[in-house]
C-alpha cells in the first residue's frame, strides 16, 4: 500500500522544507559543504507521544552530490549523534545520497561506531556480501509477508541496530513496514493487561524445526547448519547449549529445537520506555510451512499456550499503525532494534534490499560508567539485576526499593523457575512492568539492562555466575554469602577480580566493584559493637563469643541446602556470617581453629534422590587469632521457634553485647582494673552497664529477615559503587569466611586442631594438622556438576 501524506505534516511541508539535521544551525558537510538536512516524506507521520516525525528523514543540501565516502565520513563523526536519532524516532532514513551496492553500504554501517555483530540463530535465508558486516535480507519467496519483529529477539543477546539499503527497488510491493514499539506495548498492556502482566513475568519459548539443507521456499527455511555457521551435530549442539537452547534431532535430519525463555516486555534503560522487544506476532502468525506450525512456534515461558486473541490484536494493531514507505534505489535505513519493529510486505521481482547488523556502541568515554558498566558516577540511579529470587533475592528486591528510585532500581531479574520469576513480580509490585524477566542469567548479564547485580542463586552455582560476570562484563557486583563453596573457588574469584582490575586499568577504565554479602556485619546492634570496638575506648580487645540458638534450615528449592556438597556445609553456609565479624571485630586474621560439632536432631528423618541429609545442626568452634584474641562460636539450630543471636566483645576495661533480634547493645566499662582482694566488688565499685535500644524501622523489618541489615548492606553497595567509600567486604574476606568454615568442619571430621596461615603463629604439634589441598575443597570427591536449580 502507498499512504497518503499524515495531514499533521502539512503545516510543517509548507513552511519547513528542510532543516540541518543537527542543530540549528548548518554543520560543515564536507571541507565547504552543510551536512544532511531534514527532508519530509509523504509516508512520515508523529510517534504518539509528540517527540519528532517518524521516521526521521535526512538528505544532502539542496543539490550536493554526496558519494557513500564522504557520508560515512560524517556518520562517524558524528556517530553518537546519529544514534541519538535513532534513539529518539526509532528509524533514520538516509535519502538522496551517492550508495550504490554492497562496499559503499558496508562503509556507512561501519562508521555507525558500534561493536560488530555475527548472524546467529537467525531463520531467514541470507547471502553473505562483505564477510561479517552485509548480507542480503530474507531471501524468502517475494510472495510471503514478513510479519513484525524486531531482530533476533528470539536470541539471547539481539543486535542493538539493524540497517537496510535499497540496492534496487521492486516496481510493485517490497516496502519495509516499521512501527515503534513503545507503541505497540502501551496498546498491548492497556488492552489485555493481565496476559501482559503473565507473559511479563514468564517470558517466551520459540520454537522452531529447522532442515538440514536450507529450504529457500520457506522464510524459515535456514539449515541448522547455516543458523549456527557449524558442520556437524556436535558444533550445533555445543551453539545450542550455550545459547540455553534445548534440541531434538529428528529422523530426516531436523532439529526441533526450544530457546530458554525470553524477554518479551522490556524496559529501555536510555529512555525508560516500554517495549514489545520480541519476535511473538512474527511467530505466531509467520512462522508457518512444511516443518512448522506459527501459532504452536511461541509458548510461555512455561509452556502455556499464548493468547491468541490478544496476539492477533495486537497484529492488528501493528497493521493500523505501521509506516510504509517506498524504497527509492540508494536508501539505506538505521533502525534502533530496541526501539523499532519491522517487516516485509510481498513484491514482485526483482528487489534487492541489503541488510547489515550492529552490537552495542563501542566504548564511548574510558570513565563513564554507564558505557563501562563500572566506574564511579551520580548521572542516575544505579541500575541493579538480581540473579536468583529465592527468599534472599526476593529480600534484596524489596530492600532495593526502600532505597528509593533516585538511588536504585531493579531493572532486570533472572531466574531459571518461572514461578519464582512470578513471585519476584509480585514483590516488585508497581514497578514490575518495568522490569525484564530472564531465564538465563548470561542473558541478563549481556542485556546492557543492567550497571550492577546482586547474586542470589543456591551456594554451588556463585561460582558459575561471578566467573561469567567478572570474565564478559565490568558490572559492579555484590555475591550473597558464602562466597563460594570452596576455599579454590574463592581464590579464583580472588584472581578473576584482580584480573578485571588490571584489564580495566590498562584500558583507561574504571573498574566495577566486587564486594561480598555480609548483612550481619549491618544489623544496627552489631554495627553498634563494632563501632564501639573500633574506637578503642575499652581498651585491646581479647574474646569474642557468638551465639546463634535458632530454626532448622528452610525448605529451599529441590532442597539444595541439604547436602554438604551443595551448601559448603553448615559451617560454611551458615557459620560464614559470625567467622566474617569475628574477622572484623578482632582487627585480626586467624592461625588456628578448633571444633566440635554433629546432626543430633534436624533433617535426620529425610531422604531424597540425593540421598540423607549429612548437614550439621549443632557445632562448637574456637579460633585463636594472629593478635592473640580468640574466639568462640555457639551454633545451634535445634534451640529456638526464632532466630537469636548474641555477640560480646570483651576489652581490658570493658565489654560490649549485641542482641537480636531485640536489637539492644550493652556497654559496660569496669572501674577495677587491676588486682581483686578477698572480696567481690560491691555494687557501687561494679562499673554500671549502658543499655541502648536501636529500633529498627517498621519499614526495614517487614522488608526481610535481618533486622534492616539488607537495606544498610545495599546501601554500602551502591556507595562503594559511587566511589565514595571503599568497599566494605571484599572477595578475601569472602575467601576468608569460607576458609574457616572448611577448617571447622575439616577439624570435626579428624577431631585435631587445624593450623591456617601464618604458620609461623603457632608452635607445631602432634594433634595439629596444616591447612592443606584437601581445604580447598573439603567435600569435592561428591561435587558433581548439578542442573541449575
Amino acid at each position: 500500500r502507498s499512504p497518503s501524506p499524515d495531514p499533521r505534516f502539512s503545516a510543517l511541508r509548507a513552511h519547513h522544507p528542510t532543516r540541518p539535521a543537527l542543530g540549528h544551525r548548518p554543520r560543515l558537510w564536507s571541507a565547504m559543504m552543510q551536512g544532511p538536512v531534514e527532508c519530509l516524506i509523504p509516508e512520515q507521520r508523529p510517534l504518539a507521544d509528540g517527540n519528532g516525525a517518524f521516521p526521521l528523514a535526512l538528505s544532502p543540501p539542496s543539490g550536493a552530490a554526496v558519494p557513500a565516502a564522504t557520508l560515512a565520513s560524517w556518520v562517524r563523526a558524528h556517530a553518537g549523534n546519529v544514534r541519538d536519532m535513532a534513539l529518539r524516532h526509532g528509524a533514520v532514513l538516509f535519502r538522496g545520497f551517492g550508495v550504490h551496492g554492497a562496499e559503499d553500504f558496508g562503509q556507512i554501517s561501519s562508521a555507525l561506531d558500534c561493536e560488530g555483530y555475527t548472524y546467529i540463530g537467525g531463520a531467514a535465508p541470507r547471502t553473505e556480501l562483505v564477510p561479517g558486516l552485509v548480507f542480503t535480507s530474507n531471501e524468502s519467496p517475494p510472495d510471503q509477508p514478513i510479519p513484525f519483529h524486531h531482530e533476533l529477539a528470539q536470541a539471547p543477546n539481539p543486535p542493538a541496530y539493524i540497517l537496510f539499503h535499497c540496492e534496487v527497488e521492486s516496481s510493485q510491493g517490497g516496502a519495509t513496514p516499521i512501527i515503534p514499539s513503545t507503541e505497540v506495548a502501551a496498546f498491548f498492556e492497556t488492552r489485555f493487561p493481565e496476559f501482559a502482566r503473565k507473559m511479563s513475568a514468564l517470558g517466551v519459548r520459540y520454537i522452531r524445526v529447522m532442515p538440514e539443507v536450507t529450504d529457500p521456499s520457506s522464510a524459515q527455511g535456514r539449515s541448522w547448519k547455516e543458523t549456527y555457521a557449524v558442520n556437524t551435530r556436535e558444533e550445533a549442539e555445543e551453539a545450542m547449549r550455550r545459547q540455553g537452547t534445548s534440541w531434538e534431532w529428528l529422523p530426516n535430519g531436523d532439529c526441533r529445537t526450544t530457546t530458554a525463555s525470553l524477554p518479551a516486555l522490556r524496559i529501555d534503560q536510555r529512555t525508560g520506555k516500554r517495549v514489545f522487544f520480541n519476535s511473538v506476532v512474527a511467530a505466531f502468525t509467520g512462522w508457518n510451512d512444511s516443518r512448522n506450525i506459527g501459532e504452536k512456534a511461541v509458548v510461555l515461558g512455561d509452556g502455556s499456550p499464548l493468547d491468541a486473541d490478544a496476539i492477533r490484536a495486537v497484529a492488528d494493531f501493528m497493521e493500523r499503525q505501521r509506516v510504509v514507505f517506498r524504497w527509492k534505489k540508494g536508501d539505506v535505513l538505521l533502525v534502533d532494534n530496541t526501539i523499532a519493529m519491522h517487516a516485509r510486505e510481498t513484491f514482485v521481482p526483482p528487489r534487492r534490499v541489503l541488510a547489515s547488523l550492529r552490537g552495542p556502541p563501542l566504548m564511548a568515554s574510558p570513565t563513564s560508567s554507564r558505557n563501562s558498566g563500572g566506574g564511579g558516577g551520580d548521572e542516575g540511579p544505579m541500575r541493579i539485576g538480581v540473579v536468583g529470587t529465592g527468599a534472599m533475592g526476593k529480600e534484596h528486591i524489596r530492600n532495593i526499593a526502600l532505597l528509593g528510585e533516585t538511588v536504585a532500581v531493579v531493572t532486570a531479574v533472572a531466574d531459571p523457575d518461572a514461578n519464582a520469576r512470578q513471585e519476584a513480580l509480585e514483590d516488585l509490585g508497581e514497578h514490575g512492568p518495568k522490569c525484564t524477566f530472564f531465564e538465563r542469567f548470561e542473558d541478563m548479564l549481556s542485556s546492557r539492562l543492567v550497571d550492577a547485580i546482586v547474586v542470589c542463586t543456591p551456594n554451588f552455582q556463585h561460582i558459575e555466575v561471578v566467573r561469567f560476570a567478572l570474565q564478559h562484563t565490568n558490572l559492579h557486583i555484590l555475591c550473597e554469602k558464602p562466597l563460594c563453596t570452596t576455599v579454590a573457588d574463592c581464590e579464583e574469584v580472588e584472581r578473576l577480580v584482580a584480573e578485571r582490575e588490571d584489564r580495566m586499568r590498562r584500558a583507561g577504565i574504571q573498574a566495577g566493584i566486587f564486594m561480598t554479602g555480609m548483612e550481619y556485619r549491618w544489623m544496627p546492634p552489631i554495627s553498634r559493637l563494632i563501632k564501639e570496638t573500633d574506637a578503642g575506648t575499652l581498651g585491646p580487645l581479647h574474646t569474642v563469643f557468638i551465639r546463634e540458638h535458632r530454626f532448622p534450615f528452610l525448605v529451599k528449592v529441590k532442597n539444595w541446602n541439604r547436602f554438604n556438597r551443595y551448601t559448603g556445609g553448615t559451617l560454611v553456609e551458615k557459620a560464614c556470617h559470625f567467622f566474617d565479624l569475628m574477622r572484623r571485630i578482632v582487627g585480626s586474621d586467624p592461625v588456628s581453629i578448633y571444633a566440635s560439632g554433629g546432626q543430633a536432631v534436624n533433617h535426620k528423618e529425610e531422604m531424597f534422590e540425593e540421598g540423607k541429609p549429612d548437614i550439621l545442626d549443632h557445632a562448637f568452634v574456637t579460633v585463636e587469632f594472629a593478635s592473640g584474641a580468640r574466639a568462640v562460636l555457639d551454633l545451634n539450630m535445634f534451640a529456638e521457634d526464632e532466630q537469636t543471636e548474641t555477640v560480646t566483645a570483651v576489652c581490658k576495661l570493658g565489654k560490649v553485647e549485641a542482641k537480636a533480634p531485640e536489637s539492644t547493645v550493652r556497654v559496660l566499662r569496669r572501674r577495677n582494673i587491676g588486682n581483686m582482694g578477698r572480696k567481690p566488688p560491691s555494687p557501687e565499685e561494679r562499673g554500671v552497664a549502658e543499655v541502648v535500644s536501636i529500633p529498627v524501622p517498621k519499614s526495614l523489618a517487614e522488608a526481610g529477615y535481618h533486622e534492616g541489615a539488607t537495606f544498610f548492606e545495599l546501601s554500602a553497595f551502591v556507595s562503594a559503587a559511587k566511589g565514595h567509600q571503599p568497599v566494605p567486604v571484599t572477595a578475601h574476606d569472602g575467601k576468608m569466611a569460607v576458609l574457616m568454615g572448611a577448617a571447622a568442619h575439616e577439624s570435626i571430621r579428624t577431631g585435631r586442631v587445624v593450623r591456617l596461615p601464618p604458620k609461623e603463629a603457632l608452635v607445631a604439634d602432634a594433634d595439629v594438622i596444616d591447612f592443606d589441598e584437601r581445604l580447598r575443597s573439603p567435600f569435592e570427591e561428591v561435587v558433581q556438576p548439578r542442573s541449575r536449580l
